[in-house]
């Protein structure tokens, strides 16, 4: 797994994720630029399947692209833990970013 280049910020966000129409709820652990880390409430994605996010930032309903790079299922030894994945946003939109820039 390569190493991330991009500071990563603590901060929670309630969100939705899913594909095919099937959405989740989630939250967000940490924030970068191009990727976070969601603590899933029920499902766990496989890794490289593209999938939908839907936050809101501010007053601002936010929608983007993200890909499963890992997920817990795959690297936790515990699976009674907590259901995480790992998205990279390969094209984050500019609200997103100016969010992610304020929090800094």
């Amino acid at each position: 797994m390569e190493k991330r280049l991009e500071k990563r910020t603590q901060h929670r966000i309630d969100l939705m994720y899913g594909c095919n129409d099937t959405y989740c709820p989630g939250t967000s652990l940490n924030l970068s630029p191009h990727g976070m880390r969601i603590q899933a409430d029920s499902q766990v994605v496989p890794i490289d399947r593209e999938i939908r996010l839907v936050l809101t930032l501010g007053d601002e309903l936010v929608s983007m692209r993200g890909i499963v790079r890992w997920n817990s299922e795959v690297y936790d030894l515990d699976p009674e833990g907590d259901k995480h994945l790992g998205v990279f946003l390969p094209d984050p939109p500019e609200n997103y970013l100016k969010y992610i820039y304020l929090l800094n």
